[in-house]
């Protein structure tokens, strides 16, 4: 008797760790979501309290240098905002000299602005200065971490839509990427007539699941997300947007409360406000292997460009054979 409850026990012992195993792999969790075809939903509770979009933080302040970024008398034709942290200072110098220069086409006018969270005071001073110097900068009072990525977003979009909405198209990029303004404007097509819908948001679409294993620091629980997919989102690292899109989402997105994943938050409020994506295999989120001018000669942006340095070597060889 006692060997058999021996052996019962030392099974459970066995089964116990399998069963944790494969709860902390989601699997289980796996189970229990809801079909997104029939049941999405969100806000997931539809009794309209909680935080709605970026409008419903009111504490997000714009410091008094933001003001000089100035409108100029002709409207742009590509606006870009370039998501950037504070201390990312050598980033954006090499963007300015680069794929974020205004005076790059004598005949497109192009604009650049930096979006960037809060950071050390002393930092601060230098972003200060820096603003004083280029003019360039959009600051909000809020901890610049990852998962604030959405407000930075947002942010960029409310200013975009609010006070500098003369642009036909704003690129939304961050600062550790390649872009080729020259194939930028060869997407949009070239001059103020575009080939592209009125109603644009083009990049790199993707249709994922949400991650239910929870060693991975893009775990979502069920309590957050419920449903087995994601809408079709564009990775929010590089995104073209008309300004039509741009107004119609941002308009949107004050009645959506905030999500911790910018492009899966857009992908949210796309869906609800009846805008369409764009594929484009340009917008590069993996990065092509460089082996010289040629084999970028299509690219329109791509990531993991995060040493200055090689993005101005690589830019600067791509422009010397005209395809940036």
């Amino acid at each position: 008797m006692q060997s058999k409850h021996y052996r019962l026990l030392l099974r459970c012992l066995l089964v116990l760790p399998l069963i944790l195993l494969v709860d902390y792999c989601g699997l289980l969790t796996h189970l229990h979501e809801l079909d997104f075809e029939r049941h999405f939903h969100y806000p997931l509770n539809d009794d309209g309290v909680g935080a709605s979009g970026i409008e419903g933080y009111s504490y997000l302040r714009m410091p008094s240098f933001t003001a000089e970024i100035q409108a100029k008398d002709q409207p742009p034709r590509l606006t870009l905002l370039i998501k950037s942290a504070v201390g990312n200072f050598q980033r954006r110098e090499a963007i300015r000299r680069t794929w974020g220069y205004e005076g790059r086409f004598s005949d497109v006018h192009l604009r650049r602005v930096f979006v960037l969270g809060g950071g050390q005071e002393k930092s601060e001073k230098d972003v200060a200065w820096e603003s004083r110097e280029h003019g360039d900068i959009l600051q909000a009072d809020f901890v610049d971490a990852y998962f604030n990525n959405t407000l930075k977003t947002m942010l960029g979009m409310r200013w975009a839509s609010q006070h500098f909405n003369r642009s036909d198209f704003y690129l939304f990029v961050d600062d550790d990427y390649y872009v080729s303004a020259k194939n930028v404007l060869k997407f949009l097509g070239r001059g103020r007539h575009s080939h592209q819908p009125e109603l644009l948001f083009a990049g790199h679409v993707f249709q994922t699941s949400p991650l239910r294993h929870k060693f991975s620091k893009w775990y979502v629980s069920l309590e957050e997300y419920p449903f087995d997919r994601w809408p079709p989102y564009v990775t929010a690292g590089a995104f073209m947007l008309s300004r039509k899109a741009l107004l119609q989402l941002y308009s949107t997105s004050v009645h959506v409360p905030l999500f911790r994943f910018d492009d899966v938050y857009l992908g949210i409020v796309a869906l609800k406000a009846g805008i369409p994506l764009q594929h484009c295999g340009e917008f590069r989120f993996h990065r092509p292997t460089y082996r010289g001018p040629d084999s970028y000669s299509s690219v329109i942006a791509s990531h993991e460009f995060g040493d200055p340095a090689e993005m101005t070597r690589v830019w600067n060889e791509c422009r010397s054979a005209n395809y940036a």
